[in-house]
């Protein structure tokens, strides 16, 4: 059984994050780092509980279901006294999955985390490595709300904990299959674009079905890639490092309230003012 670990009781932190975080003062994360999106997945939904749980959601429409992760994780870093409230709602939801239990939140929160921390490196400017550390303390601490007691102490014990799962427990799975499938736009939009204006959609589509695969896959630990038997060919490495440059490059001219979505914009801007 999860049990809701509430802020404040039992703890000496408040596991819901305000201005002085590095979450808040970083706005994380941005649009463009979500292209890394589709990496978490791949590492959740090659976990066969994870796999089973989600098929019939994936089959009907995967990116409605990532856009819905999306706004949860986004009102449980920055909602302030919604997170709480989010994390119930998201309990009762998973209440109902067969082997739902602590280990599988574990697994998703911390290949969530380790994927946008994975974007970050590849497409802003490398921050300290305190700094990193400290995100991945914040981003432990939400999970006490959703009864993750036992997440990892460090980056380091990350690593190792990720490196574990992905020897001892992952395979190719339906919903890997699904995923890639996904992946081609063939049906509805990625996950980010929904305010892109519908006429501009048959234009985007086809780089975003190249975007999404290559970020997804490029960037996954190479041993879970052998296990998948996912190909990534030389040439495949150097199209990724032109889209890492492309996005790098863009991003730079995009207004801030534009890059970042309006939740995580806002909180930047609290945090900013809170240090002036």
């Amino acid at each position: 059984m999860i049990i809701i670990k509430r802020p404040g009781a039992g703890n000496d932190h408040d596991v819901t994050l305000g201005p002085e975080s590095v979450t808040w003062r970083l706005g994380w994360y941005t649009r463009f780092e979500l292209v890394v999106l589709g990496r978490a997945v791949l590492m959740q939904v090659a976990h066969p509980v994870i796999a089973a749980a989600v098929r019939d959601s994936y089959q009907a429409d995967p990116f409605a279901r990532l856009t819905r992760t999306i706004t949860s994780s986004q009102l449980r870093l920055f909602g302030g006294e919604l997170a709480e409230r989010e994390a119930e709602r998201l309990l009762r939801a998973h209440a109902r999955i067969p082997g739902a239990d602590e280990e599988l939140f574990r697994w998703v929160h911390a290949t969530s985390f380790d994927s946008l921390l994975t974007a970050y490196r590849l497409l802003r400017p490398r921050m300290p490595a305190i700094h990193e550390e400290r995100l991945y303390r914040e981003w432990r601490h939400t999970g006490e709300v959703l009864g993750i007691r036992t997440m990892p102490g460090d980056l380091t014990e990350l690593r190792e904990y990720l490196d574990e799962v992905v020897a001892t427990q992952l395979k190719p799975t339906d919903g890997v299959d699904d995923l890639l499938e996904a992946f081609e736009l063939r049906t509805g939009k990625a996950p980010g674009s929904e305010h892109l204006p519908s006429a501009l959609w048959p234009l985007v589509r086809p780089v975003a079905a190249r975007v999404l695969p290559d970020f997804a896959v490029g960037t996954l630990p190479e041993a879970l890639r052998d296990k998948l038997g996912l190909e990534w060919t030389d040439r495949d490495e150097r199209r990724l490092r032109r889209w890492i440059r492309v996005i790098r490059l863009v991003s730079a001219f995009v207004p801030a309230s534009l890059l970042h979505y309006p939740m995580p914009y806002r909180a930047m801007l609290s945090a900013r003012s809170s240090r002036a």
